[in-house]
């Protein structure tokens, strides 16, 4: 199949009462249970702030054109910033789009924080949630957890450095949670996390109950979409489409490809793993258009490295499924 061919309850008052632990409610104007427009989203992944000398920039390209597009919310999907204050003017750059803000949870942002700083710092009620907009259901899940000896344990300062069998996991509170607000939409559905549901190496370990619990309801499921990998790529999967959306920032390089000829010197002096980030030459996101009649269309920027790029290093091309690029492809997707 040619990928690139292929095709979280805002709690509404009738149905707030549903799932109320999880459920966002606030109003919007022209949000309801009736799908009567389009929906545009904007959607970002694993911009990393605290990696990225010019993250600030590439956040204000993005909110710019969400902006100018009057696109109904925006969505980023991890890996974002730490809950650091001097990362409050970077905040500040994300709450100048004055429409509705979503956010997922990365492992990245729990390096030097726990999930209450992280949510008290973003202004994010839950670590996993859903919301309803223009008819549409979203769900957003929390994949950081480690999971040892029959405990689920929350990823917090960096605790997830460890070996890689006990690090990605959804613990069974949440699938049950899943379970039920899958049960009670009617609406056509994205869910939203920051790592994959489906990869076969970077996914959720247990991502075949998670499967398992979504393929009961594939009729309702428009897609998945995650970050976390910093690849491009689209599978699809027992009915269900899963889109991978790259870095707006970079692609990480093993230490034998590090490299400090992309920035100014003194940028490697104040950003220490910048050898090891192959940088994006323009940012990456994309522009989701939600069509009542059954189509998502995905629209993606593309850029090119910051020379050299990787390959220009000497790596090799990775196999598929796991392959590099500077760019977010365009997708149609069918649903309903």
């Amino acid at each position: 199949m040619d990928r690139r061919k292929f095709m979280n309850q805002l709690g509404l008052g009738s149905t707030a009462t549903v799932l109320p632990s999880m459920m966002l409610p606030f109003s919007t104007s022209g949000q309801g249970n009736h799908k009567t427009k389009p929906l545009v989203f904007g959607i970002v992944a694993d911009v990393h702030k605290d990696l990225m000398p010019d993250a600030d920039e590439r956040l204000e390209k993005f909110i710019s054109e969400a902006q100018k597009r009057k696109v109904d919310y925006i969505m980023q999907l991890g890996d974002f910033c730490m809950a650091d204050d001097k990362n409050q003017d970077f905040m500040d750059i994300w709450k100048t789009f004055k429409g509705p803000k979503y956010h997922v949870l990365g492992n990245h942002d729990m390096d030097r924080n726990s999930k209450k700083e992280m949510l008290e710092f973003w202004d994010m009620p839950k670590t996993y949630y859903s919301y309803d907009f223009h008819g549409f259901h979203f769900v957003v899940l929390d994949a950081n957890f480690l999971y040892k000896d029959g405990v689920f344990i929350d990823y917090e300062r960096s605790n997830f450095y460890v070996d890689n069998s006990y690090r990605t996991f959804i613990d069974d509170e949440q699938m049950e949670w899943l379970k039920a607000d899958l049960e009670v939409t009617t609406a056509p559905t994205i869910i939203f996390s920051h790592q994959s549901l489906w990869h076969y190496q970077w996914g959720v370990k247990n991502r075949l109950a998670i499967q398992k619990i979504m393929e009961a309801h594939k009729k309702k499921i428009i897609c998945c979409m995650n970050g976390h990998n910093h690849i491009d790529f689209h599978h699809r999967q027992n009915g269900i489409d899963y889109l991978e959306i790259n870095s707006m920032s970079y692609q990480w390089m093993e230490d034998k490809y590090r490299n400090t000829q992309r920035c100014p010197k003194a940028m490697y002096e104040q950003y220490k793993w910048l050898p090891n980030m192959a940088t994006y030459k323009n940012p990456l996101y994309a522009f989701a258009t939600l069509d009542p009649k059954g189509i998502l269309s995905l629209e993606g920027v593309k850029s090119e490295w910051v020379p050299p790029s990787p390959y220009a290093m000497g790596m090799p091309k990775s196999i598929y499924g796991n392959e590099y690029s500077p760019e977010i492809s365009d997708y149609h997707l069918q649903f309903g």
